[in-house]
């Protein structure tokens, strides 16, 4: 069985205050939610950042879909040494709010979070992204631009291939 966990960064500007959507940011969100429905995903995670349930709205709204905001998927983390301890720390607690691998799965939130994520789901799954041109920002302000992240398609539950998703 085909499936795909979609890991979206949020459509908010980087360093945004949290507040609604502006009308540029909510275009990209309909956009976005144009393009992610022919995944039929059937579960919408966010992190608890306004910006991501807002990016996530259009979707679940064309899907009939709720939103679930789970707070493991926070880019907050205690003080750790360094950059490695941080994004082990995010990927433990956000691989945990992961449904049934063999559900197709759009996980809203920050950049870091989604990157940890992406190495933590490809671990799992012994998936080498070395292959991959993939830019990662666990270290440092998030750099991913806005409504971008992977697509990572998944055979059966286990991660088969990892797409870019460009901003839309």
């Amino acid at each position: 069985m085909l499936s795909a966990l979609i890991l979206l960064r949020h459509v908010a500007l980087p360093g945004a205050e949290p507040a609604p959507l502006t009308d540029a940011e909510s275009r990209r969100a309909w956009s976005l939610a144009d393009f992610l429905q022919l995944y039929n995903p059937t579960n919408l995670l966010s992190g608890p950042a306004r910006a991501c349930a807002d990016t996530l709205a259009p979707l679940a709204s064309r899907l009939d879909l709720r939103v679930a905001v789970s707070d493991d998927l926070s880019a907050a983390a205690p003080a750790l040494p360094d950059a490695a301890h941080t994004a082990v720390w995010l990927a433990a607690k956000a691989i945990r709010t992961l449904p049934d691998p063999r559900r197709t799965t759009v996980v809203c939130a920050e950049g870091i979070v989604l990157a940890a994520l992406l190495v933590a789901v490809a671990a799992r799954d012994g998936h080498d992204l070395a292959g991959h041109d993939l830019t990662l920002p666990l270290n440092g302000p998030d750099t991913a631009p806005p409504g971008t992240g992977w697509v990572l398609h998944r055979d059966d539950g286990r991660l088969v291939d990892v797409k870019p998703l460009a901003a839309r």
